[in-house]
């Protein structure tokens, strides 16, 4: 393993949404390292990288609703960690326009709720929250938004994301007064990877035309998004969580994105996945007038990560769907727990 993960053998690390996407492969990172991982969520959707694998290595799982203010204060009184990794969320944009007050709920005062709890209880060292690339107020520009650019955002869920900043903000300050926990944002999004099964996302609607043979429609084809392999991102977090063990500085908030290598479009990014899958059914142009407004230009940039934390992105977007693919039949051929511990192997023996 990298030298990164074996700082995190014997520590114990509590990850919330930890069925999900990401958070599934963030606890599978922290097993392999040696950590005893806790975790914090909600049941897994069906069909999800979670509710696949019967035995993640876990060390415990609750399932609390983190807008539960009464539940998590009760976990924290009896929990104590070296760290928290923030992940659960109402994740997806389209979601957020039918549950826009489910999403705030979920987003703010859940954050709101567990930073209470655990600066109240002193229940960890420090917690890395996990927000969004939407965080930043949107004015269509090709230059990489920097992380004391603006925030806001005109959808559901890009304004709850940009809202728990300032909640991170104020329990910032708050923390001061207490033990001195450390409390720092972490921001990248449109992560693809192998497992993803969620509603309205490229890849995982790929997946299952490539997998029930029919024709993937894509709704904005000209649409530009910071497209990286989930591990990276990961990896950033995961940097972050070193030094803050180390007691070591740190900035507020990081972005977490690729290089300009990756600047693809939703239909380059089609395309390069249909040459990956041969005999696809290929995919359909359908523009829906009726849809709610999605962002059309979105970049990050990563500077301050690379020189704060001399983090980098790994795979480029054509490589990223590569492994993508590649999961997905390894899984389908052996099993998807296999599949993850060769690519979370790979990456971390080529990383750096």
């Amino acid at each position: 393993m990298h030298p990164l993960l074996n700082e995190y053998s014997g520590k114990k690390i509590l990850i919330t949404g930890h069925t999900g996407f990401k958070g599934a492969w963030l606890s599978r990172i922290l097993v392999l390292a040696g950590a005893q991982v806790y975790g914090v969520s909600l049941d897994p959707e069906p069909g999800s990288l979670f509710s696949r694998i019967s035995d993640f290595g876990i060390k415990e799982s609750s399932i609390i609703d983190i807008r539960n203010r009464s539940a998590i204060n009760r976990y924290f009184e009896k929990h104590r960690f070296d760290g928290v990794f923030h992940l659960a969320a109402q994740p997806l944009v389209r979601r957020s326009y039918r549950e826009p007050v489910e999403t705030f709920e979920t987003n703010v005062m859940g954050t709101a709720n567990l930073l209470d709890a655990i600066v109240k209880n002193k229940a960890a060292l420090w917690c890395i929250v996990i927000t969004t690339d939407k965080v930043y107020k949107n004015q269509e520009r090709s230059s990489g938004y920097l992380e004391d650019d603006a925030l806001g955002g005109k959808d559901p869920y890009s304004a709850s994301k940009a809202a728990v900043e300032m909640v991170v903000s104020a329990w910032q300050t708050l923390s001061m007064d207490g033990e001195g926990i450390k409390i720092h944002s972490a921001r990248a999004g449109n992560v693809i990877g192998g497992g993803d099964v969620a509603e309205d996302r490229l890849l995982p609607d790929l997946v299952r035309g490539f997998i029930g043979e029919k024709t993937t429609v894509i709704r904005n084809p000209n649409s530009i998004r910071p497209w990286q392999h989930v591990l990276d991102p990961l990896s950033g977090y995961l940097e972050m969580g070193l030094r803050l063990m180390a007691n070591k500085k740190l900035s507020n908030a990081f972005n977490f994105g690729p290089t300009e290598e990756s600047k693809l479009t939703v239909k380059e990014m089609a395309a390069q996945a249909c040459t990956f899958w041969p005999g696809n059914k290929g995919i359909e142009v359908k523009i829906d007038q009726t849809a709610p407004p999605e962002t059309g230009l979105l970049w990050l940039s990563s500077d301050l990560a690379g020189s704060e934390l001399g983090w980098k992105n790994q795979l480029k977007a054509k490589d990223a769907i590569d492994w993508t693919i590649k999961w997905e039949r390894e899984s389908m051929q052996n099993s998807p727990l296999v599949a993850m511990d060769n690519q979370i192997k790979e990456f971390f023996m080529v990383s750096k």
